[in-house]
C-alpha cells in the first residue's frame, strides 16, 4: 500500500500508510489530520510520515506548530508513537493506559482518548464512541478488536482502527463475498467480556452507532481502505455486519449463561 495524503474535504485529510506484518506482508495502516475551528489541528493516530506526506502536512500546519494534539485511538497501535512525537514534539500526546505502559518515557497527557474529558474537548467537530460489551484493552495481545471510533461531522467521515474492516483484495481474491464490504474485526469472539449480557450490550452499541452516525459518507479503516457509502447506507451496512456475527454472539451468550 502506498503512502498518501488524501483531502476528503471539510477539514479532514486521510493518511494512508504502510505496515508490514512480521516484516513481510504490507497490511497498511492509517492516520488522520483534522482541522479545528480554532485554526489548529489534531492528528488521529501516530504514523511516521514519509517525506512526500510530511511536506504537505507541514505546509498545512505552519510547519507542524499548529498541530495541538495526537490522539492515539487504538490501544494496540503503538509502533509509531515515539516517531510521531519526534515529528511533532509540541503536540499533546493522548493515548490509552496501554500506550502509557508501552512508551513510559513519552510525555503522555493525563487525559486518555477513551475519556469523556477528551470527547468534550473536541466535541465541536468530532464525536467518539467506544464499543460496549467487549474489553477495551484485551489481556490477550493478539486480540485487537476494540478502539475509540471517531466521527468527523463536517466531512461525515468515520475513522476506525480494526473494530470495523473493509478489505479491498486483489484479483482473484476480489471475487470472495467479503471483498469491499463492511465487517466487524474477526477477533470479536475473543474480545467479548466474559459476563452475561455482553453480547447484547455489543448488539445495542452497534445498532445505536448506526442510528447516531447515520449520515456517514465514508469509513476510513486501518488495515484495509477508505470505503465510500451512498446516503443512508451506513446503518444498513452495520446491520448486515451485525447479522454476520450473530452466531458468534449467540455462542457467547450460551457460554456466559
Amino acid at each position: 500500500m502506498a503512502d498518501a495524503l488524501l483531502d476528503l474535504g471539510y477539514g479532514f485529510w486521510s493518511i494512508r500508510g504502510r505496515f508490514r506484518l512480521r516484516g513481510l506482508l504490507d497490511i497498511g495502516t492509517q492516520a488522520g489530520l483534522v482541522a479545528l475551528p480554532s485554526g489548529r489541528f489534531v492528528l488521529l493516530d501516530s504514523y511516521t510520515l514519509p517525506p512526500d506526506v510530511l511536506k504537505p502536512v507541514m505546509a498545512l500546519t505552519d510547519q507542524g506548530r499548529a498541530i495541538e494534539a495526537i490522539l492515539n485511538l487504538h490501544p494496540f497501535h503503538t509502533v509509531h508513537c515515539e516517531a510521531a512525537h519526534r515529528q511533532f514534539p509540541q503536540a499533546r500526546l493522548h493515548g490509552t493506559t496501554r500506550h502509557q505502559a508501552k512508551w513510559p518515557g513519552l510525555p503522555w497527557d493525563a487525559v486518555t482518548v477513551d475519556s469523556q474529558a477528551l470527547a468534550d474537548r473536541y466535541a465541536d467537530v468530532l464525536d467518539f464512541s467506544v464499543p460496549r460489551g467487549v474489553d477495551f484493552i484485551s489481556s490477550n495481545e493478539n486480540v485487537h478488536f476494540s478502539s475509540v471510533l471517531a466521527h468527523h461531522r463536517p466531512s461525515r467521515t468515520l475513522f476506525v482502527d480494526d473494530t470495523l474492516t473493509c478489505f479491498q483484495l486483489p484479483f482473484p481474491l476480489s471475487l470472495v463475498p467479503a471483498n469491499g464490504r463492511l465487517d466487524f474485526h474477526p477477533t470479536l469472539g475473543s474480545a467479548l467480556k466474559r459476563e452475561p449480557g455482553a453480547a447484547q450490550a455489543f448488539r445495542d452499541w452497534a445498532t445505536e452507532l448506526g442510528s447516531r452516525w447515520t449520515d456517514t459518507a465514508r469509513v476510513c479503516a486501518a488495515h484495509s481502505r477508505n470505503l465510500d457509502l451512498p446516503p443512508g447506507r451506513f446503518p444498513v451496512a452495520l446491520r448486515e455486519a451485525l447479522g454476520r456475527v450473530e452466531g458468534t454472539l449467540q455462542r457467547h451468550e450460551q457460554r456466559a449463561g
